[in-house]
């Protein structure tokens, strides 16, 4: 069974990929290895955390992340 970590990292992934255009232009936007775009994407590895922050601002500069309410 999955965490939900992992499971927010399979989102986020996904999300980001669609927003650039795709796992081609998502992999060199990370300068990231085909070998290792394949794996986090399968879910047999997980992005190291530098990657998923980049993976997160990417989503957040295409505004697809929502804000938070105002307190």
């Amino acid at each position: 069974m999955r965490s939900v970590a992992e499971a927010i990292q399979s989102r986020v992934l996904r999300q980001a990929a669609r927003v650039v255009g795709g796992y081609g232009e998502l992999s060199r936007r990370l300068e990231a290895s085909r070998e290792d775009m394949a794996s986090w994407v399968r879910g047999a590895e997980q992005p190291p955390v530098g990657v998923f922050v980049r993976l997160v601002e990417i989503l957040l500069d295409a505004g697809e992340l929502g804000r938070a309410p105002r307190v």
